[in-house]
């Protein structure tokens, strides 16, 4: 079914790959064969890719990173460059044009046209779990219509191109059906399933409707407010600021502030600082330096008692338990 001339076959989709040149800032490495190949970042992750139609690779991505410019950089490219983008796990945002930035995380589905969303402005969980199929329209169209006779890629890169340069769909159970399966395949029918899978797609997007356009993005203004919020309440973990108070500083409103601040870290501001207290309590407790009536002073709770039952409500153990287990984690370590 999936037969390419053996000519094709060597070296195929190099020019991809060579892109990859173009938007790296850090030092990587490229590893593998014609089919699979891994792209090291070193510290910060890596790709792995699989090429599975002239014009067609699929890439699982997995980086770690605090500031996406120590990776990429904004690079006007030649190819009409159709990306789809699944997020498995983190968060992840893309720049479209001079003002906006949409944001898409967990189970989310974005299909974008490179060269107007082509910079991704953040990662708000420092983390990004997820897939990339990576499209050069002009060199794929005329393999993916042996299977799919009636769907044109350029004409979709057209109609995308023409209206808001991208689409995004919230995480749903067909999106989970189509996509969710590619993370756990068995080796030995890794490539040919990743080829089923991506035609499977293909034809998903040739009977979807994407003329509804939801209200997604947010202006680089209301980032700004949403990034100085979250510096806010972490150089203070102390504080007992309320939404009202936030959203007079700041110039907004209530409403707006609680929708952007969601929609860039996935969560209600307030159980985003609850979670953000409890994690950096957790690093706290690692570093052995305070006890557990400090640690909870210093991440904002009024009792110990208080802070013992949040603690445990959302890791899973109390303090001084988690104290026990980090320390018999350490011997074990010093052990070898």
């Amino acid at each position: 079914m999936f037969y390419i001339r053996a000519d094709i076959i060597k070296g195929m989709n190099e020019n991809l790959f060579e892109l990859f040149g173009d938007v790296f800032v850090t030092d990587f490495s490229i590893t593998g064969d014609d089919y699979k190949k891994i792209i090291d970042l070193g510290e910060y992750g890596q790709f792995e890719t699989y090429s599975l139609f002239p014009g067609i690779v699929l890439a699982f991505i997995d980086i770690n990173l605090q500031n996406h410019e120590k990776i990429y950089v904004e690079e006007k490219i030649s190819s009409r460059l159709l990306m789809i983008n699944h997020c498995l796990d983190g968060r992840y945002a893309y720049s479209v044009g001079d003002n906006e930035i949409i944001y898409f995380g967990k189970g989310d589905l974005c299909i974008n046209v490179y060269d107007m969303t082509k910079t991704c402005s953040d990662f708000p969980l420092e983390f990004y779990n997820g897939l990339e199929i990576f499209i050069d329209v002009d060199m794929a169209n005329d393999y993916v219509k042996q299977y799919i006779p009636d769907f044109d890629l350029i004409e979709f890169y057209e109609i995308l191109k023409k209206s808001h340069g991208y689409v995004l769909l919230r995480s749903n159970n067909k999106i989970d059906h189509v996509i969710g399966e590619l993370y756990h395949v068995d080796n030995r029918i890794k490539l040919s399933y990743f080829k089923l899978k991506c035609l499977e797609l293909l034809l998903f997007f040739s009977i979807t409707n994407f003329d509804v356009h939801e209200n997604i993005s947010l202006t680089k203004q209301q980032v700004k407010i949403v990034d100085d919020v979250k510096n806010e309440l972490i150089n203070d973990l102390e504080s007992k600021i309320t939404i009202d108070e936030l959203a007079d500083n700041y110039g907004i409103s209530k409403t707006t502030l609680k929708n952007c601040f969601k929609k860039v870290h996935g969560k209600p501001i307030f159980k985003w600082r609850k979670e953000y207290k409890l994690e950096y309590a957790c690093k706290l407790i690692e570093e052995g330096s305070y006890t557990i009536s400090d640690i909870s002073k210093m991440v904002g709770y009024s009792s110990p008692s208080k802070f013992t039952r949040a603690f445990k409500e959302y890791i899973g153990c109390t303090p001084s338990e988690y104290k026990k287990i980090d320390f018999v984690f350490l011997v074990y370590l010093l052990s070898f």
